[in-house]
């Protein structure tokens, strides 16, 4: 557990960890803390000499360094607890430094809290028994404790803000218990008269995210212009036939041949590609349109905007913009504006609506020259990536995670059933939940090393199928051969994927599916369903002609099984970025077979060149070959095996 100062940091001026390494070496600090020090440059990906740039507040380490992955630095079996190990020793170094340089506020009221925190626990216990609060929870306190400058008593909604704003996301849920528990105290003070005088009179609201935008509900907008919006996107995304029936009512109506017939030669010369997934190109255009009318509402109430031909204005466009871009430039957890591709995205989709939907050259043009104003923070996904090129250096550097990647899914599934074993013997149903995650986990990594697929595809799979909706696995032989197959429709280029899963993959999957994933359902007491990782969502944005049920597991599920495996296993490594590791270990395996990259990508052979064709792919692919043959030869039959066809 990451550990914290009951004080809270003060910072008058900048200091970079190269201060506080010179500092530590200086006054004697632990070696071992020091150690970790040095290894922060790696694990961000960067040269040992400059751990200068990086800044030492206790902030950005906790968001930035501290969730990097640990397997670059470490050859661990548990890469998890040793970086939980290597953060607490470099955060502690970090409290010990700051504390030196008289940048530590004391902590006012520490004994108030300690006093409202033993109320709550002198009155927990069965509730079903008359007891107040369940068994544990004081604890939601303990973050608010250890973070505010404050006594319960002289809590603001500033406080309680600048708290939440310095948290990690997972430590803000914490923070978030911590305020409902003060809320429900204070309802409770003619129940509890303990608390009377140790809290305030005025309950807080729970803070959002500081990194995200205010959400705005498509509802929210104003009834006239949400209709003139539907319109227009209705226009947008008529198909021929849709058009055709237009020209014949306006005909039939009484129009001017020649008018209507102009219009249509005019809409011919914008003739555009096909909308594949009229949903997600739907869902785009509701999202960038509830960008622009943020920016509109947070300067004043637009209430006399009815059409979406006044909502996009050059100052409605720029505010956005600005928004947008400084919003990312001040978070330390989104990505860098420059690199992001965000703001591209919105804008192009703004530019199709009113291209095809409005059907007007002059807002065209208006966007068309806001992406030149902006043109530093227009990226578009064409080129390779940071992401890619960073995958590729890692298993070019580091060959050991090169082995790791290969044989994770093994290691997930080892330790998963010792887990499940452990938990079972001390009748410990969350940790046996937290188990069978994990053996989730392996199964969806199996999957992965088979032929990885996008994250929506892994959500998607069905052990057997529902009304409109086939299953996707069939068991060739049980145990040892599973076939996975992806119709047009389901996957993003319309192509039909077929996936084998082999020998001690293959395993893993039929374990998942045949024994474990019953009780991972009945653990959670939902409904059971077609797919092969259950969960109380619905697939989002499928296309028209996929009919899918409800019942799978949300993309936060999701992201958050994949965390824990991938946590276990010190990779850094998310769904996608699978594809990137499997194209350079492909291309190692067999350099310059870029038709077999992309067929097991499910991609076009150019969009595999382009991306992994350049010097930096080739030289990649060429290093993580030599090193794997050098460290790891096992590995390339391993994966001959896998990728044979």
């Amino acid at each position: 557990m990451t550990m914290h100062t009951t004080a809270s940091i003060c910072q008058a001026k900048d200091y970079w960890l190269g201060e506080v390494l010179s500092w530590a070496e200086a006054n004697d600090e632990s070696y071992d803390a020091i150690r970790e020090l040095n290894k922060i440059p790696a694990r961000m990906n960067m040269i040992d000499d400059d751990i200068g740039l990086i800044p030492a507040d206790l902030v950005h380490f906790d968001k930035v360094i501290a969730p990097t992955s640990y397997g670059v630095v470490s050859k661990s079996k548990d890469p998890e607890k040793a970086r939980r190990r290597g953060n607490s020793r470099v955060r502690a170094l970090l409290v010990r430094f700051h504390e030196a340089h008289a940048m530590v506020v004391p902590q006012i009221g520490r004994e108030q809290w300690d006093r409202v925190i033993a109320v709550v626990e002198e009155n927990e216990g069965f509730t079903a028994r008359g007891a107040i609060f369940p068994t544990g929870k004081h604890k939601s306190l303990f973050s608010l404790r250890a973070r505010c400058r404050t006594s319960p008593l002289g809590l603001s909604q500033e406080e309680i803000d600048r708290v939440a704003g310095e948290a990690t996301p997972k430590v803000r849920k914490s923070i978030n218990k911590g305020i409902k528990l003060i809320n429900q105290l204070i309802t409770l003070q003619n129940v509890l008269p303990e608390v009377r005088g140790l809290l305030p009179s005025v309950g807080f609201k729970l803070p959002g995210s500081p990194d995200r935008a205010r959400r705005i509900l498509w509802s929210w907008l104003p009834e006239a212009l949400r209709a003139d919006i539907e319109a227009v996107f209705q226009q947008t995304l008529a198909k021929p036939e849709d058009r055709a029936a237009q020209v014949k009512a306006r005909l039939e109506a009484g129009e001017d041949p020649e008018a209507v017939l102009a219009e249509v030669n005019a809409y011919a010369k914008t003739r555009r590609r096909k909308i594949d997934n009229p949903t997600a190109a739907l869902s785009g255009y509701r999202n960038a349109v509830t960008w622009l009318w943020r920016a509109v509402d947070d300067r004043e109430r637009p209430e006399t905007l009815t059409t979406l031909a006044d909502l996009i204005t050059r100052e409605n466009l720029e505010g956005a913009c600005e928004d947008q871009i400084q919003r990312s430039t001040n978070s330390l957890t989104l990505k860098d504006p420059k690199l992001s591709q965000t703001l591209n995205g919105r804008l192009t989709n703004l530019r199709t609506v009113a291209r095809h939907g409005l059907c007007r050259p002059d807002i065209v043009a208006l966007i068309d020259l806001m992406k030149i104003s902006y043109w530093e923070y227009i990226v578009t996904p064409k080129q390779m990536t940071d992401e890619a090129e960073h995958t590729c250096k890692v298993l070019r550097d580091n060959p050991q995670i090169a082995a790791k990647f290969v044989r994770g899914p093994y290691s997930l599934a080892d330790q998963a059933m010792a887990d499940i074993a452990h938990a079972k013997a001390n009748s410990d149903e969350d940790a046996e939940d937290r188990a069978l995650r994990l053996y989730a986990a392996a199964a969806m990594q199996a999957i992965q090393l088979s032929r990885p697929l996008r994250t929506s595809n892994i959500i998607r799979v069905r052990h057997r199928g529902a009304p409109g909706s086939p299953g996707n696995i069939v068991w060739i032989r049980d145990k040892k051969k599973a076939e996975l197959t992806f119709l047009p429709g389901e996957i993003k280029n319309d192509i039909k994927v077929v996936i084998t899963v082999l020998d001690a993959d293959a395993e893993i999957l039929w374990k998942w599916q045949n024994e474990l994933r019953a009780r991972f359902v009945e653990l959670r007491r939902i409904p059971d369903s077609p797919y092969l990782f259950p969960g109380k969502a619905s697939p989002r944005l499928v296309k028209d002609k996929v009919s899918l049920p409800a019942g799978c597991v949300s993309p936060s599920t999701m992201a958050e099984m994949w965390a824990l495996g991938d946590a276990n296993l010190g990779l850094g490594l998310t769904p996608h970025q699978c594809r990137h590791a499997v194209a350079t270990l492909v291309l190692a395996l067999e350099p310059g077979n870029y038709a077999k990259a992309a067929a097991i990508l499910g991609d076009t052979e150019e969009t595999v060149r382009k991306h992994y064709g350049c010097d930096s792919g080739q030289a990649a692919a060429t290093e993580v070959r030599q090193a794997l043959l050098a460290h790891h030869p096992d590995l390339f039959k391993k994966m001959k095996r896998k990728l044979a066809k």
